[in-house]
């Protein structure tokens, strides 16, 4: 899998950078050497408490871990991917507040949307209310800080403690339109300020990724 190339990969690097070997690195982070032996294989991703102890015992955060970078390399940003996944359609929602793992972007193209490490987050899309713009399964980036609505534009929000995935505009009347791009689905009106509306802006759709 992808996934485990990328995380034996960053090992890989690190123990010859910093002069280790599996069995010093397993017994400074606590694992057993076959299972630091199966990550460096790639036979294996280990879970993120297994990474964050194999970052620390290489005086290393999980992000700075899968750098993997030295002085030659971009400054990249490292942007954190979260469990929850917001629904752009009908059915079950995931809203595991807990990170699933990093995604790391050039730090200019973070500081040309506005945002930081600690106000981009990255979740997965479910449903299929977005299509043709979004898919299950998608990839969205979401600057947290750019709450205030511009009209037509992609943003997460929540709606009754459920995480949404929809395109707003303002309308007249202090009306906010709640819109799907996927004609099946009828728009929704919600009044501002309206005390019977539980919604709530949580920030603006920057970028989107789909694997094919």
């Amino acid at each position: 899998m992808r996934e485990n190339k990328i995380t034996a990969d960053a090992l890989r690097f690190w123990i010859k950078k910093k002069g280790l070997t599996q069995a010093v690195l397993a017994e400074k982070a606590g694992l057993a050497q076959n299972y630091i032996s199966q990550i460096h294989t790639g036979a294996r991703p280990g879970s993120v408490e297994v990474l964050q102890k194999i970052a620390a015992a290489l005086d290393l955060s999980l992000p700075e871990f899968f750098a993997c970078r030295d002085d030659s390399r971009p400054d990249l940003v490292f942007i954190e991917r979260l469990k929850a996944r917001p629904r752009a359609g009908t059915g079950g929602l995931e809203t595991d507040p807990d990170t699933e793992g990093y995604y790391s972007f050039h730090s200019n193209f973070i500081s040309r949307k506005r945002g930081d490490e600690s106000s981009m987050k990255l979740f997965e899309v479910a449903g299929n209310s977005m299509n043709p713009t979004l898919a299950d399964g998608d990839l969205i980036l979401v600057n947290l800080r750019e709450k205030d609505v511009r009209s037509g534009c992609i943003y997460l929000l929540r709606m009754e403690d459920e995480l949404m995935v929809k395109r707003l505009e303002n309308r007249p009347g202090g009306v906010l339109l709640i819109r799907s791009d996927n004609p099946a689905y009828e728009d929704l009106p919600i009044r501002k300020n309206d005390g019977g509306a539980d919604v709530e802006v949580l920030g603006r759709m920057v970028w989107s990724c789909r694997e094919y």
